[in-house]
């Protein structure tokens, strides 16, 4: 019987794209996402910039058909609690 951990080894890692991310544009990201489409798994994780920035990210996570896509936003309770409707989406909070 195969184990959990065993599974995870196989996971390739993603790429980390959280640069891209803060220094492009919306459009010009866009752009970017599309030669990244033969990348199975892609991630960004960032320090929280704006209500705006963490939209992006949200949309970023929701638009990844076929490919997994992983978003975290390092931010205190106050800034959580600025938009709770993209940490319910699925980007995930590390605490600050």
């Amino acid at each position: 019987m195969e184990t959990f951990n065993s599974k995870i080894e196989h996971e390739p890692v993603p790429k980390d794209i959280s640069s891209e991310f803060l220094s492009m544009d919306t459009f010009e990201f866009m752009d970017f996402l599309r030669t990244q489409r033969n990348e199975p798994s892609l991630s960004i994780t960032i320090d929280w910039v704006d209500v705006p920035t963490a939209r992006r990210l949200k949309a970023f996570l929701e638009s990844g058909r076929g490919q997994k896509r992983s978003a975290t936003i390092r931010a205190t309770n106050e800034q959580y609690n600025q938009e709770l409707n993209v940490f319910a989406s699925g980007v995930k909070r590390e605490k600050v």
